[in-house]
């Protein structure tokens, strides 16, 4: 509410970091050494992008106004995971169970988000370079991993170059997206929950405990954005 409801910069900025804070004992609320590991990874790497964001913020009144910009979104990007600053999310997805593993690929990508549209150029050749290598990095990365994790994480990836593209025509078409993104991602998180898969290789063994693996498959085609299901809607909509 604080970033949403702020009309300056440092506001914002107080707000992303509450909301960093508030996020790494969840990280840390499973106990093993990996969960550890990936929670200093996450809060140094958050750290490092609230830097960025605050120096873009300060160089204003010394630079031009439109370079200071591009850094708070070089900042906003690396927050937001998007490629090719991503390689920090595939490593701290790894190690999550599922449930912080949804939040951090959805609820941590709200504020970094508003803050884009409010204080970011939405035209200029970076917003786009982030844009397009998002869609491009997700899509093809995705193709060669084993992990359902790091699957749904690259799909993340993806669908954050369409949650920008979103941005940058309206808050209302991005909020859309969103929230879609939201409802459509919960959906195979709770049946790979359910089955505890982490693996492609363990699906053969689900249908033990889902009668009905065709909820999981249904869940996926939706969330790879293909018609008729709802994962398209936001997409013919953009």
């Amino acid at each position: 509410f604080l970033v949403l409801s702020s009309p300056s910069l440092f506001i914002s900025w107080v707000g992303l970091e509450l909301n960093t804070l508030a996020f790494l004992p969840i990280l840390l609320s499973s106990k093993n050494k990996l969960t550890s590991e990936s929670s200093i990874k996450y809060f140094l790497t958050q750290t490092l992008a609230s830097v960025i964001v605050i120096v873009g913020g300060l160089t204003v009144f010394i630079l031009q106004a439109e370079f200071s910009m591009t850094v708070v979104l070089f900042g906003l990007a690396i927050k937001l995971g998007a490629a090719p600053f991503h390689s920090w999310l595939v490593t701290v997805a790894e190690s999550l169970t599922w449930i912080p593993l949804f939040i951090l690929l959805t609820v941590q990508k709200l504020n970094p988000l508003f803050m884009v549209w409010s204080f970011s150029p939405m035209n200029s050749s970076f917003f786009y370079l982030i844009v397009f290598s998002s869609l491009i990095v997700g899509s093809l990365m995705g193709l060669v991993q084993t992990s359902t994790r790091a699957l749904v994480t690259f799909s993340s990836i993806s669908h954050v170059g369409w949650f920008l593209t979103g941005m940058a025509f309206s808050l209302e078409t991005g909020l859309l997206y969103f929230f879609i993104y939201s409802v459509i991602l919960l959906a195979p998180i709770l049946l790979l929950e359910h089955t505890n898969m982490s693996h492609i290789s363990q699906l053969p063994l689900i249908q033990v405990k889902l009668q009905n693996q065709s909820i999981l498959f249904f869940s996926l085609l939706s969330l790879g954005g293909l018609p008729p299901f709802l994962g398209f809607l936001p997409k013919w909509v953009i």
